[in-house]
């Protein structure tokens, strides 16, 4: 038997419209939002807080979390095809999904953190990657600070961490300053092979646009193009006239 409620073409349509009016404008509110997660997890593990101070940010992560748990509701029940747009939104996903537990509060750092930096670049359209360093930086300093918090270890401030990550992200590598721990020596390994594509990839485009505008316009390359069609044409009418 067919479903009853299968979708037309104009449904679908209709659908796609909605989901994409909502999208645009739900969008800038959840990136704040997610961005504000991350200093919200991280205040536990950086500042001695009170009950008070501490039931305050329980209450904001819960929040926060409800927001985001209502808006992938909504635009799952909106969606035309529900399994590919869940496939295509995986870390909203994520963030509704993954528990409360003290342990996981790194992973919804990371999560938080990822969803405002891929959310910004979205929105912005950023075509450059500086963006992406920073993003890079301020994700790995915070994951590091939080996993070193605990040890015996100079990481385990987020200024700290800003200097190591910074220091490492640009090859520099002073050496002052070292993640002791597992977890923080593997952050290191994704910010050292991420700072050797970064600067890879920042002098290839730097050269590309020293290229590009070493090019003549497309003005000056038709007013060639029309100066040698008449000498052409000159050349023919000279051919053409008897001797």
């Amino acid at each position: 038997m067919k479903r009853l409620h299968t979708l037309t073409h104009a449904d679908v349509e209709r659908r796609e419209a909605t989901l994409d009016r909502l999208e645009r404008i739900t969008e800038l509110p959840l990136i704040v939002l997610a961005a504000a997660m991350v200093p919200l997890l991280v205040a536990p593990f950086v500042w001695e807080l009170n009950e008070s101070s501490e039931a305050v940010v329980i209450a904001l992560d819960v929040f926060i979390w409800a927001l985001f748990a209502v808006d992938l509701a909504v635009k799952t029940a909106v969606a035309p095809r529900r399994a590919q747009f869940l496939r295509q939104h995986w870390l909203d996903v994520l963030l509704v999904l993954v528990p409360f537990a003290r342990p996981l509060r790194l992973l919804r750092i990371i999560a938080y953190g990822s969803r405002a930096y891929r959310g910004t670049v979205r929105l912005v359209r950023v075509d450059f990657l500086a963006a992406y360093a920073i993003g890079l930086v301020l994700l790995i300093a915070t994951a590091v600070s939080v996993a070193e918090r605990d040890q015996d270890s100079q990481l385990n401030t987020f200024p700290d961490a800003m200097w190591w990550s910074v220091v490492t992200v640009t090859t520099v590598g002073y050496g002052d300053v070292v993640p002791v721990i597992h977890a923080g020596r593997a952050f290191a390994y994704v910010l050292m092979l991420g700072g050797i594509g970064l600067f890879g990839a920042l002098t290839a485009n730097l050269a590309s646009l020293l290229m590009r505008n070493d090019d003549p316009s497309p003005d000056v390359v038709a007013s060639l193009v029309e100066e040698i069609r008449a000498l052409r044409e000159e050349v023919a009418q000279q051919s053409r006239q008897p001797s």
